[in-house]
């Protein structure tokens, strides 16, 4: 029953993902209270599934592979929710999602090029990335207010995913949890 726990934190992120959505849309009372919960959940059930599968000892491809699928899913959701809640973000946010998209699909391209399959390096840098999106979607979702921590998580979103990027390009063959560009160099050498 146990083992069955991480695949469950990620199904719960995929669920949670178009719930946010949902009340984004319908925008009931404390709509933006309730998205900000479940952001903190989703992100804390990214944060565990991986810590639960490790010390369980039942990490696989499939199952990373999930995680990152339902990350984006997840993401997606909080974006749109998002800009639901507060379409005037629009004119800050576009800048964003327009370039930490076009790199984000840069990587799958460069991923599918060398090895026929999509990324999923799960490399520190992104999980501190998740950490200042977390922050900026909290703070926008209960202010309705970019400021100086957007910057700051573009500015880190950018640096991860161009280790994300150079991860792919180094690495001699496809894996999972490529922990860093230094790890990656190791498995060129290795």
């Amino acid at each position: 029953m146990i083992h069955h726990l991480p695949f469950a934190l990620i199904l719960f992120r995929l669920a949670a993902g178009p719930v946010i959505l949902a009340v984004a849309w319908f925008q009931p009372p404390l709509a933006a209270l309730v998205c900000t919960i479940l952001l903190g959940l989703g992100v804390l059930s990214d944060i565990f599934d991986g810590v639960i599968a490790r010390r369980l000892n039942i990490v696989t491809n499939d199952l990373r592979l999930w995680d990152s699928r339902c990350d984006v899913v997840f993401w997606l959701s909080v974006a749109i929710s998002l800009h639901l809640l507060h379409p005037a973000i629009w004119q800050v946010t576009w800048l964003m999602l327009a370039v930490l998209g076009v790199m984000e699909a840069t990587t799958h391209l460069i991923s599918y090029v060398r090895f026929s399959r999509e990324a999923s390096t799960h490399h520190l840098l992104s999980k501190i990335f998740c950490l200042f999106l977390w922050a900026l979607a909290s703070q926008i979702f209960l202010t309705g207010a970019t400021g100086w921590l957007f910057w700051l998580t573009l500015g880190v979103g950018v640096v991860s995913q161009l280790e994300a990027m150079a991860i792919m390009l180094i690495v001699p063959a496809w894996q999972v949890d490529v922990k860093s560009l230094k790890a990656a160099l190791a498995l060129r050498r290795g």
